[in-house]
């Protein structure tokens, strides 16, 4: 449980959204005057010139011929999904265990589209060539991969993934809500050349970008075309795409000049966070920019850390742990935007000390935690 009037007297949140204190009234009003100022107007039924120029610009940044905007990413996977199963005459995916259909979708690929998975890969470490099995439909592959920090397979391991699916026929399909913010570790290789040899393409539109909402579904012109008519058929044609497409195209160029200012950050919040006993910083260094901090205890006791933290330091170190497989142990996620770009490393440091220091003191047999 999140303690809100604590979380709301830090002067500090790392939580969700990670670009700043603006206040969703203020929000509006900055998607309000960028409408005014590029001359848009409501458009129905995602027909109009927004939608358009938002699908365009984003296929051409992934390197397909087509892309369809969606409401959200379980909708534009689950839709993806259903059409590689239905091209491949058979209903079976492969997904990483830690894959966000798995872990945080209530199986919709099951009970919504009628599929079954196989889960392939270790818990901790991205795909690898070796773990892409022959007989499914399609096999999803996440860049990054949140729940491992952000991981991502090296550069020739990613190329063995994609040759290894042509050797099968086996399309593959890239889960990638936090793409944008791989290229750094990628050499600084185009969204084009990371995405070469995905049948289809899923993009977030909030997470890294910080728009209102939405996301992006890309491929061939002819599985874009079956896309739209689930979209329909799954209510995601909605009736305006305002606030969220328009919000898209006014944060997606900034945020992207600013993802190689983003991966440095972590980079050198990792190195200042690495030597606090009793935490570990996974990837180290991180590959995109997010980092985990793996605790030696379970999500209950990392809460209450955190909240000791925050009364003693004012800084609110996220709003939730994820358990991790193996425990007693768990990760806090920090994720790096605009709002982190301009905050020192002490702040930070002192409260994740805190924190290590109340998880040390609850798990130690025969201590209470400090005061």
């Amino acid at each position: 449980m999140i303690d809100i009037e604590l979380r709301a007297g830090c002067d500090i949140s790392l939580g969700f959204p990670h670009h700043g204190a603006e206040t969703p009234a203020d929000h509006l009003r900055a998607v309000a005057d960028y409408m005014d100022r590029e001359g848009f107007a409501s458009e129905m039924y995602l027909g109009g010139p927004m939608v358009a120029a938002l699908e365009a610009k984003t296929a051409d940044l992934l390197g397909k011929p087509a892309a369809m905007w969606c409401p959200t990413g379980t909708m534009a996977q689950g839709i993806a999904a259903r059409i590689h199963a239905a091209r491949a005459g058979q209903g079976s995916i492969q997904l990483h265990p830690t894959s966000h259909l798995e872990l945080h979708e209530e199986r919709g690929y099951h009970y919504a589209h009628g599929l079954d998975a196989s889960l392939i890969g270790d818990w901790a470490d991205p795909l690898t060539a070796a773990d892409v099995q022959p007989g499914s439909a399609c096999a999803f592959i996440e860049l990054p991969q949140r729940h491992n920090g952000g991981a991502l397979p090296a550069w020739d391991e990613l190329q063995a993934v994609k040759a290894r699916a042509r050797a099968l026929d086996l399309p593959l399909h890239l889960d990638g809500a936090r793409l944008w913010s791989t290229r750094p570790f990628y050499d600084d290789r185009t969204y084009a050349q990371i995405c070469d040899g995905f049948a289809s393409v899923y993009v977030s539109l909030y997470k890294d970008i910080g728009a209102l909402g939405g996301a992006v579904l890309a491929g061939e012109d002819d599985f874009i075309a079956g896309a739209r008519l689930w979209l329909a058929r799954f209510g995601g044609r909605i009736v305006s795409p305002v606030p969220m497409v328009p919000d898209a195209l006014r944060l997606l160029d900034r945020r992207l000049d600013l993802m190689p200012a983003f991966v440095a950050r972590a980079r050198g919040l990792a190195l200042a966070l690495s030597g606090i006993e009793g935490v570990t910083v996974t990837p180290d260094p991180p590959h995109v920019n997010m980092l985990h901090l793996r605790l030696p205890c379970d999500a209950p006791i990392a809460e209450r850390a955190r909240d000791e933290a925050a009364r003693q330091t004012g800084v609110w170190l996220g709003n939730r742990f994820w358990d991790l497989e193996g425990g007693p142990v768990c990760a806090l996620e920090i994720t790096v935007g605009e709002y982190l770009l301009g905050l020192p490393d002490a702040r930070v440091v002192d409260a994740v000390t805190v924190l290590a220091g109340h998880i040390a003191a609850a798990i130690r047999p025969g201590q209470t935690e400090p005061g």
